[in-house]
Formats: structure tokens, sequence, C-alpha cells
């Protein structure tokens, strides 16, 4: 993709997982709904999807939702801060916002589990024991 748009997400992709290239692909099964995935690209093959976007109602859609997740995460990164709440809805919050409420349960789950990991990982147990 050497759009404008297209060298965008690749300097994007740079910043959040470093350098070297990246696979941008649009998907979709039925022609109406699309998304965009992002995968390294190793010259003979690519790796796992590093991000995909929600479900989006163009392809044109899933693009600039391509671009505007990969934007608020690019700028997380350079801002050398760690990433809020706030901005991990923000980026992972999909196309229409619908999932934000299923995000911060998500996230709470998360931090939860870290939480317990991390405490077991320093004293030995967990925080159940």
């Amino acid at each position: 993709m050497s759009s404008p748009r297209g060298q965008r997400i690749q300097a994007h992709c740079v910043i959040i997982w470093g350098n070297g290239a990246y696979d941008l692909d649009l998907e979709t099964d039925d022609w109406q709904t699309f998304w965009a995935i992002v995968k390294k690209d190793f010259g003979t093959y690519f790796g796992p999807p590093l991000t995909i976007t929600g479900i989006c109602r163009s392809e044109n859609h899933a693009w600039r939702e391509l671009d505007r997740m990969l934007a608020a995460w690019a700028r997380v990164i350079r801002s050398g801060e760690l990433m809020t709440e706030d901005e991990r809805i923000e980026i992972f919050g999909g196309p229409n916002w619908r999932t934000n409420s299923t995000l911060k349960t998500i996230f709470a789950e998360m931090d939860k589990l870290e939480s317990k990991y991390l405490c077991a990982q320093t004293t030995g147990t967990s925080k159940e024991d």
C-alpha cells in the first residue's frame, strides 16, 4: 500500500513493533463487512496477526479504522508513558465503540490476573495462597 495512508500506517507499525516490513490486508467473508489485519512480513512468510480491527462496513472504513487505531497506539508509545485504560479503550474499542463496557470488564480481569501472576513471581505464592 503506497498511498499516503498506507505509508502512515506502515510508519505507525514501525513505532509500535519496530523496524521491518508489515503486511496490511483486508479480509471479508461476505463482501459487506471488512476488517484490517497487520502481520510482520518476513520476506518468505508472514507472522501471526499483530492486530486486527473490529468489523467495518466497507473497505475504506476498515483502512480508516486501522489508521485511527494505530495512530492512537503510536501516540501512546511515543509518549513513553504506560497506557491508561482510556487509551486502551480508544485504541481497541473498535470502529463503532460499542464494545467499551465489554472491554472495560476484560481489562479489569486482565489486570487482576496480571497482578496475581506478578505477585506469584515475586513471592513464590499467589494472592490466593
